[in-house]
C-alpha cells in the first residue's frame, strides 16, 4: 500500500511540474466539504438496489493559471466513499441481515480544466476532468433486528473465500479493486477574496469488482459514483 500511495503521489508532483511551466499564476490552497456516494452494482439479473452513504473529503489544491479565463486545477484529497443497502436491496442474500452499510476511505487525485468567466466581483467556475483513486481501508457494518455487527474492509484485486473472515474474529470482508479511476464535474463560484465554492460530481469509468479465484465475472460490473458540495480558499 505504502508503493501505491508514494506513486500517487508521484503523479501528482509530475502533474505539477507539466503545467507549471505553462502557468502564468500558481495558487495554492485547501478544500473540504461533504459527499455523498454509491456504487452501480449489476449482475445477469439487472442493478441492485442501493442507497446513498454521506461521507467528505478534504486536502490540497494547485491552481495554474494559464489565461485570464482558463486554469488547470489539481487536488489532492482523502474522501470517504461507499454504500449501503437493505432487504429492499440483497443484504438479505448477501448476509441474511437487514441493513449493511460500507464506509472506504481513498487517497484521491482530481485534475480538472477550469473555465473562469467574471460574473459580478468574482468568477463563475465550469470543470471537468479525470480523477485517480487508490483505497486505503474501510469498514463495514450489519444489522440485524436492531444489533449490529462491525467489521473491516479489504480492496483486493482478486479474492478467494478464505479471504473474508466474517465469521473470525476479525471479520473482514473483501470489497472492491483498490484502483478507481474516472470523470469529475463541478459548477460553483469564486469570490474576489479567493474563497469559493462548488458543487461536484463524479462516476468511475472502470470496472472495480474484484475477480474471484482468478476469474472476473463477465456480467457484472461494480462503479463508484459521488456528488458533493466542496468549500475552499486560495492562498
Amino acid at each position: 500500500m505504502k508503493k501505491k500511495i508514494i506513486s500517487l503521489s508521484l503523479v501528482y508532483i509530475m502533474i505539477h511540474l507539466t503545467f507549471l511551466s505553462a502557468a502564468q499564476e500558481v495558487h495554492w490552497g485547501v478544500k473540504g466539504g461533504g459527499n455523498m456516494s454509491a456504487m452501480l452494482l449489476k449482475d445477469e439479473n439487472g442493478y441492485y438496489k442501493v442507497k446513498l452513504q454521506p461521507g467528505f473529503h478534504v486536502g490540497g489544491l494547485a491552481e495554474f493559471t494559464l489565461s485570464e479565463k482558463f486554469a488547470i486545477q489539481s487536488s489532492l484529497l482523502f474522501t470517504t466513499k461507499g454504500y449501503k443497502h437493505d432487504k429492499d436491496g440483497f443484504s438479505n442474500q448477501l448476509l441474511g441481515v437487514d441493513m449493511v452499510k460500507y464506509t472506504s476511505y481513498y487517497l484521491e487525485l482530481p485534475v480538472n480544466a477550469v473555465f473562469k468567466p467574471e460574473v459580478g466581483s468574482g468568477t463563475l467556475l465550469l470543470g471537468a476532468g479525470p480523477y485517480l483513486a487508490y483505497g486505503l481501508g474501510g469498514k463495514w457494518k450489519a444489522v440485524n433486528d436492531g444489533y449490529g455487527t462491525t467489521g473491516t474492509l479489504k480492496f483486493l484485486n482478486n479474492y478467494q473465500s478464505s479471504d473474508s473472515t466474517l465469521g473470525g474474529n476479525t471479520k473482514k470482508l473483501p470489497y472492491t479493486k483498490p484502483l478507481d479511476f474516472g470523470a469529475n464535474i463541478l459548477v460553483g463560484y469564486e469570490f474576489f477574496n479567493n474563497f469559493f465554492f462548488h458543487v461536484n460530481g463524479q462516476v468511475g469509468l472502470i470496472d472495480v469488482d474484484p475477480s474471484y479465484n482468478g476469474i472476473s465475472d463477465e456480467k457484472s460490473f461494480q462503479k463508484t459514483v459521488q456528488f458533493g458540495l466542496t468549500l475552499g480558499y486560495k492562498f
